[in-house]
C-alpha cells in the first residue's frame, strides 16, 4: 500500500520580483483542503550585479514562519545547494525563482486502488495548463 502521492517539482521564474501573497495563500488553501502537501520550498534571487542569494525558511522571523506553517517541517531540505547552483545558472540578473516540491495527496487512494486491482501504470506525464487551455480553445473554434 502506498503512503505517498506523486510529487511534482515546480520552478516558478519571476522576472521582476513582486510578491503579493496570492501564491502563498493558494498553496495554504490547497494544503488545508488535503489536496496537496508542500514538502519543501526554495527561494532564490539573482541581483542586477549577478550576486546570488538564497532565502532560507529557517532564517525567517517567527511571524513569517507562522505564515508558512503549512510547509512540512520533516521534509524541508529536499532542495540542496546543488539545486540552487543549477537554478542560479539559468537565472537572469534582477530575477527570482521559487522551487516547490508538492505531493499530490489526493492521488494516494487512487494509486492504491490501481495497485490493488493489479493494474500497472504504463505511462504518466503532465500537460501544462496553458497547453490544455489552448487545446480546449481550439475545440471551441472547430
Amino acid at each position: 500500500m502506498m503512503k505517498h502521492g506523486p510529487v511534482d517539482v515546480v520552478v516558478l521564474a519571476i522576472g521582476e520580483p513582486r510578491f503579493d501573497g496570492s501564491i502563498l495563500k493558494e498553496l495554504e488553501r490547497q494544503s488545508a483542503a488535503g489536496t496537496i502537501r508542500v514538502l519543501d520550498v526554495m527561494v532564490l534571487f539573482k541581483q542586477e550585479n549577478g550576486e546570488c542569494m538564497r532565502l532560507d525558511l529557517e532564517d525567517m522571523s517567527p511571524e513569517q514562519k507562522t505564515k508558512l506553517g503549512f510547509i512540512e517541517t520533516g521534509t524541508r531540505g529536499l532542495f540542496d545547494s546543488d539545486d540552487a547552483e543549477t537554478l542560479w545558472e539559468g537565472m537572469v540578473p534582477d530575477s527570482a525563482v521559487i522551487a516547490l516540491a508538492i505531493e499530490h495527496t489526493w492521488a494516494v487512494a487512487l494509486v492504491n486502488a490501481i495497485a490493488a486491482s493489479g493494474v500497472e501504470v504504463a505511462l504518466n506525464f503532465r500537460v501544462p495548463a496553458p497547453i490544455v487551455d489552448e487545446a480546449f480553445a481550439s475545440l471551441a473554434t472547430n
